[in-house]
């Protein structure tokens, strides 16, 4: 006999488990041998495994008791019931022989001959695995503490920007959370809203989302939710010359979050962690500071956003009515005052003779772009924003304020003036002149 593998039970003293071979005389049986008694005593236990299977690793579950894994010369077996009963767990591994298992945060990693190293990214669903899960319309499963990392998305493995079939992928850069679905219908109602730590909304994932980035699909059966940590990006306008290339998302800091399930009536609460990077020495009171920082920012960055398409909006309407008017000359230089001062305003927001990237060389970039440069430097480091940082968004944020109180004011009363004006003097708006 010639023993592949020992492996100690992590939750019973005096038990352990001994794998061994005999395939090189000739016999290619399974041997796994239980001892709970310091040795005193041994058992059998190869229920289940195909009786030419030889063993070669046998594992134990570091978080449920009973849960084992075993690596044979044909593929994977799983038992819940501490070597009593196994079966396959090929899931979509080759069959090709393991020639040994390890468990680290919570994977299982799998050592194979001939066929590179496979991983199964969480073990979370196999260890919470129980009939009463799949009972129910809709049940979460716990979910694993992730390391706080830049970016977001799914990564995918290789060295090309190209993916092929056989490329495996590597683990989500961010929370994930499995859940089970019963009874999934095309009209099925189903959400995730994640809360911050202080129950505050996010933001909200859903099949109907407005935002393509908070759309989710889900089926019936097992699923997975994967947030990036990221917060809702700031306003999208298209077409704009920007130097400092706009705004980012915002990083969740890490602590204890929460993530609301909702799928038809059932309402199901999960807390998951986002941990620190130990790369940096930033504390949580820190990164707590840089992200509510970053959301002010990416918050009046939006603000100016929303108030530059609101500008162009009306201008083109304005423009494009008076463009019909024969005669009318008061409504029209009325009209052209009101564009007048819209542009204006625009002009302090943004810098409108930029036509290229390289015209802010000419002309000096103006109240976004300086607030999203603000915006890159702080969120380029791992630590609470500077004084310097504070002091100059508050003197960025007091002169946007005043050319959007403009604005306000423009729209509250001008723009009201203009079509009160087009409705007392009746202009026709559909006409051949």
């Amino acid at each position: 006999m010639m023993w592949n593998c020992i492996e100690t039970d992590p939750f019973k003293k005096g038990t352990a488990y001994f794998v061994g071979t005999k395939y090189k005389m000739d016999d290619y049986a399974p041997y796994i041998f239980k001892t709970e008694d310091y040795g005193k005593t041994w058992k059998k236990i190869t229920t289940g495994i195909n009786p030419m299977h030889f063993t070669r690793a046998l594992r134990a579950d570091h978080k449920r008791p009973g849960l084992l894994y075993a690596g044979t010369e044909f593929g994977m077996y799983i038992s819940f019931d501490d070597g009593a009963n196994w079966k396959k767990f090929q899931l979509n591994l080759p069959e090709t022989p393991i020639t040994d298992l390890t468990i680290k945060e919570n994977d299982l990693i799998v050592a194979t001959q001939g066929r590179a190293f496979w991983i199964i990214d969480d073990l979370g669903i196999v260890q919470q695995h129980q009939a009463a899960n799949y009972a129910k319309n809709i049940h979460v499963f716990d979910a694993n503490p992730v390391v706080r990392s830049e970016g977001g998305g799914r990564r995918r493995g290789g060295f090309g920007g190209g993916m092929t079939a056989n490329m495996g992928a590597n683990p989500a850069l961010g929370s994930v959370i499995n859940y089970y679905l019963k009874g999934v219908t095309d009209s099925s109602k189903f959400s995730v809203t994640v809360l911050d730590k202080k129950n505050k909304v996010i933001r909200t994932f859903s099949k109907n989302a407005k935002d393509p980035q908070d759309k989710i699909e889900f089926t019936e059966g097992i699923n997975q939710f994967e947030w990036d940590m990221n917060y809702p990006a700031a306003e999208r306008l298209d077409g704009l010359i920007l130097w400092n290339g706009g705004v980012g998302t915002v990083k969740a800091a890490p602590g204890k979050y929460t993530a609301r399930f909702v799928f038809q009536k059932d309402t199901v609460l999960v807390p998951f962690v986002i941990k620190p990077n130990p790369n940096y020495a930033a504390t949580e009171a820190d990164l707590d500071d840089q992200t509510a920082f970053l959301l002010s920012v990416r918050d009046k960055f939006s603000e100016i956003q929303k108030a530059i398409k609101d500008i162009r909006a009306v201008r083109s309407q304005v423009n494009e009515f008076t463009a019909k008017l024969d005669g009318q000359k008061e409504l029209k230089a009325f009209a052209d005052s009101v564009v007048k001062k819209m542009t204006a305003i625009e002009e302090t927001l943004y810098q409108t003779k930029a036509k290229s990237g390289q015209d802010v060389l000419n002309y000096p970039i103006r109240l976004n772009d300086k607030i999203a440069g603000l915006f890159n430097v702080v969120a380029s480091g791992q630590t609470a924003p500077s004084k310097q940082a504070k002091e100059a968004f508050a003197d960025l944020a007091a002169q946007s304020d005043v050319a959007l109180n403009r604005l306000k004011a423009v729209m509250a009363s001008d723009v009201k003036a203009l079509n009160q004006m087009i409705h007392e003097k009746m202009v026709p708006v559909i006409g051949i002149k």
